[in-house]
């Protein structure tokens, strides 16, 4: 039914020392892909709210507290998907100067996206 040669590519492996020999590892991946903090930090004032939105959404990978007042200024942007995306950039980077404008925003945002960011950012804000 199959022929030796059909099976030539199984035979592969034993040429590999261990079949895990060729993938990089994850570490390195996943540092090399995080957006950089400096660049991200400058982006969160820009007058585009598509990049405003971006900058806010990497605080949900970075920790850094340079970011909060930003963020937290980002809470009243006329954007909703900037607005969500400083919340849950806040959760990410929780702040006890952050509980106040984010129970504020919650008070007032039309948003069900928004304030579900809020209350997800809150819960993370544990003080």
């Amino acid at each position: 039914m199959y022929e030796d040669d059909d099976l030539s590519l199984l035979d592969n492996t034993a040429l590999l020392e261990s079949p895990l020999d060729d993938i990089e590892p994850i570490e390195d991946e996943l540092e090399a892909s995080k957006p950089d903090p400096e660049e991200m930090l400058a982006l969160l004032t820009a007058p585009e709210s598509q990049q405003r939105m971006l900058a806010a959404r990497a605080f949900c990978e970075l920790q850094d507290e340079r970011a909060i007042p930003h963020l937290i200024n980002l809470l009243n942007d006329v954007c909703p998907l900037v607005r969500v995306s400083a919340a849950y950039g806040l959760g990410r980077n929780p702040s006890p100067t952050a509980v106040k404008p984010l129970i504020d925003q919650l008070t007032v945002d039309w948003n069900g996206y928004v304030r579900k960011g809020v209350v997800w950012a809150l819960g993370n804000c544990r003080e």
